[in-house]
């Protein structure tokens, strides 16, 4: 007869509860996993990758030869049906109960809708609601479901790092921050009188300095994160976040550049541990030497000018501006503007169409005070899950094998994804992005996907304690902490 869970040893339990993902399987449905992808749904990470590259990277416009008409369309129509078809019931019940992201992110969506009649301009958020943020809640719901299982993850975020590394090397060839500029009358412009702000690099019609920088400063981590494993992985993969980071010195961007350094700090701070930590600095510091050694002395100028005198705080014409009426709008209207109408309430006040330029400003005054307690709250319950899940992780790393060691590594990239995300998004308005509904679906997926959550299970129904003390090991919801035991 087999030995009873409260007779076997702490270390058997661990391995066999890692080993057997079997009590993530949905009830009533034995081909649906929380934590491993059935055949179709790792055959749909790889065009799930490239549609990634083409709605977040947008690659076709960079390279017109590989634009396919109609496809995203019809890859985003499809990810729609399998979601809706493919995914039974009683699974989309288990992601419910616990996928606490899924039910903030439901929230969001509730709010856009509910918002639009009220605010001030139907028409234009409702065609946004249908063109646009269909969009987003789609890429977050495809990333949570097809991205759980880690090989299926893997997959999708190769393709899409190597969508983003092709821009990369397309703007770093063609930027050339000596190049003549011409005015509107096809005038050759004095290079004395050309500004670093005429210079920063146009990616492509609809992809501006800005947005590219924020792609960049979130695509970074993930990289590094594909670097983990062989030296061939690290070599090649090194290469590639090197590769990124210098990609963002043609933007000029500040936002950029601290979305960067924030991310930076995260992944030396928990993205490795012993050995592996002086690794990461080492690859800190070599991309700071590699940025600097890129950049020229205006870029570097650009880069580090805070000044009391930029046109963001002074004036009528900056950030500082767009986020004091956005306050005030905030007060004034607690409900919402409606989704998409920041830009339109601004124009109606001051002339042309502004945005908000911040993710939580649009977020305040579009969605209401609800909605921006919404989307802090889900960031909030990210970081926090993420962080005490790596500690577990860590934790119980020298009785389940490599397994543990793998998904403290996960978590701490996709903490510095989000940082990359938020930190950009800070000063750009990505409020209803596909690339901030990747990072918010990745790192759900990264949560929904761990085999922790049943090695947890296992440890608490067997009355056994935590491998350490840690205070900050999660407790599942609905289970009651082991009694002490004399």
């Amino acid at each position: 007869m087999p030995a009873a869970p409260a007779a076997m040893g702490t270390a058997e339990l661990v391995r066999e509860a890692a080993a057997a993902p079997g009590k993530g399987r949905s009830r009533g449905s034995n081909a649906f996993s929380l934590s491993e992808g059935g055949a179709a749904e790792r055959w749909i990470a790889p065009f799930l990758g490239l549609y990634l590259g083409w709605a977040v990277a947008r690659i076709p416009e960079v390279f017109p030869a590989v634009a396919i008409p109609k496809l995203p369309m019809v890859l985003l129509i499809v990810f729609m049906v399998i979601l809706a078809v493919a995914i039974p019931p009683d699974a989309w019940e288990r992601v419910w109960h616990e996928s606490h992201p899924l039910k903030l992110v439901a929230t969001l969506a509730v709010l856009s809708v509910i918002t639009a009649p009220l605010g001030i301009w139907f028409g234009g958020s409702f065609w946004f609601l249908r063109n646009r943020y269909v969009i987003a809640v789609v890429i977050f719901l495809a990333c949570l479901i097809f991205l759980r299982d880690r090989k299926a993850l893997r997959t999708a975020v190769v393709i899409f790092i190597l969508c983003v590394a092709a821009i990369a090397i397309y703007t770093l060839m063609h930027y050339d921050p000596t190049a003549d500029i011409y005015d509107q009358y096809g005038n050759l412009v004095d290079p004395s009188l050309v500004s670093i702000e005429q210079r920063r690099v146009q990616v492509s019609l609809s992809l501006d300095s800005n947005d590219w920088g924020a792609i960049l400063a979130t695509s970074t981590p993930l990289a590094v994160w594909l670097s983990a494993g062989s030296i061939w992985r690290r070599l090649f993969w090194g290469a590639i976040a090197l590769l990124l980071i210098a990609g963002v010195v043609p933007t000029s961007s500040r936002g950029s550049l601290l979305g960067l350094i924030a991310a930076g700090l995260v992944l030396v701070s928990v993205g490795a541990t012993g050995w592996r930590r002086m690794l990461m600095l080492l690859l800190v510091a070599g991309s700071g030497l590699v940025f600097s050694a890129i950049a020229t002395q205006g870029e570097l100028g650009r880069f580090f000018d805070f000044g009391t005198d930029d046109y963001n705080v002074s004036g009528n014409e900056g950030r500082f501006y767009f986020w004091r009426q956005g306050m005030v709008w905030m007060i004034k209207r607690p409900w919402g503007y409606g989704i998409d109408n920041f830009p339109t309430y601004f124009g109606w006040l001051n002339g042309p169409d502004r945005a908000a330029h911040s993710m939580w400003v649009q977020y305040g005054v579009e969605l209401g005070v609800l909605g921006l307690v919404t989307i802090i709250t889900l960031c909030w319950f990210l970081f926090r899950r993420l962080r005490q899940w790596r500690k577990a992780a860590l934790a119980r790393r020298r009785l389940a094998g490599d397994v543990m060691d793998k998904e403290a590594i996960l978590f701490g990239h996709v903490m510095a994804m989000l940082t990359g995300t938020l930190v950009t998004g800070s000063f750009l308005s990505n409020a209803y992005y596909p690339l901030t509904y990747m990072s918010l679906g990745i790192a759900a997926a990264a949560l929904l996907g761990s085999p922790l959550r049943d090695l947890l299970a296992n440890e608490q129904e067997a009355g056994l304690s935590a491998p350490t003390s840690s205070p900050s090991a999660p407790v599942l919801r609905g289970s009651r902490p082991p009694a002490r035991r004399r």
